[in-house]
């Protein structure tokens, strides 16, 4: 067998297996990493969805958390975003927004017993942040000062072309790590907050495909308030697990932050 290493996340190694049949990878965290258990249990509450890599063993050794998953080939819907624009991202954005209706926030916490961080718009405190100037937390306050509503359904935390690899006719979801219960709308607004940051030249026309492709599936009200409110409150959750970064780091999160709270997204 021949180990390869892959690119990994922040928190974990990931290890390709070659040789293995079916074949896998192992990700390896530190066990006292929280992450990890979060991605594992999200992963074991998805094991036979068809939509994530299938967990088949869990194990520690020497400080270290092993998670041997399936290895998903394929090409990351990202990377082809960059390579071939508009046409192909309204073909990732349509997918993006009927996989995580139908298949992610259709499971409801109130159906499940799966140990996962209960993820709120206010979880995090702004004013605990250093690093914040108080002109901008109290920006973010008032954004923040939106009714919530809505059941909690499982959400993935950081979904988004980056994090989904395209194999055949089919699209897998990866990186659980920051899975949790909360409001659909923490992944709904992260996706047009992405594209909007990085795409800005197509964010119009791919948000809306995705809202559209989406809202078809589900009954969610999605206004433009209400995705800068849940936006401001993940990167407000970032920052908050980025705290002790560069101040380099620090700065370009604070930018995002600023850019966020001035934002137009437009609406569903």
């Amino acid at each position: 067998m021949n180990i390869v290493k892959l690119t990994g996340g922040y928190t974990n190694t990931t290890l390709l297996l070659e040789g293995t049949d079916p074949q896998m990878i192992a990700k390896i965290y530190h066990v006292d990493n929280a992450d990890a258990r979060t991605e594992i249990n999200a992963l074991t509450l998805l094991n036979h969805s068809g939509m994530t890599p299938r967990i088949h063993d869990c194990f520690e050794k020497e400080n270290r958390q092993f998670v041997m998953m399936d290895y998903v080939p394929g090409i990351n819907a990202q990377m082809l975003l960059d390579q071939n624009g508009r046409d192909q991202g309204r073909e990732i954005y349509e997918q993006l927004g009927i996989y995580l209706a139908r298949d992610v926030h259709s499971i409801k916490r109130v159906d499940w017993e799966a140990e996962l961080p209960v993820i709120t718009k206010s979880a995090i405190d702004v004013e605990d942040l250093e690093f914040v100037p108080s002109g901008i937390k109290s920006m973010v306050k008032e954004v923040l000062d939106i009714s919530e509503h809505g059941e909690q359904t499982l959400i993935h935390g950081d979904y988004g072309p980056h994090n989904v690899m395209l194999s055949n006719d089919s699209m897998f979801i990866l990186d659980w790590e920051w899975a949790g219960w909360g409001n659909p709308l923490l992944d709904i607004a992260w996706v047009v907050w992405f594209v909007h940051l990085h795409y800005p030249h197509m964010a119009k026309e791919l948000s809306e495909v995705f809202l559209s492709a989406y809202t078809e599936r589900t009954n969610i009200e999605v206004t433009s308030d209400l995705i800068r409110a849940y936006s401001a409150s993940k990167v407000i959750q970032v920052m908050n697990r980025i705290k002790n970064a560069h101040p380099d780091v620090h700065r370009e999160w604070l930018r995002r932050l600023e850019w966020t709270l001035q934002a137009s997204f437009g609406k569903a």
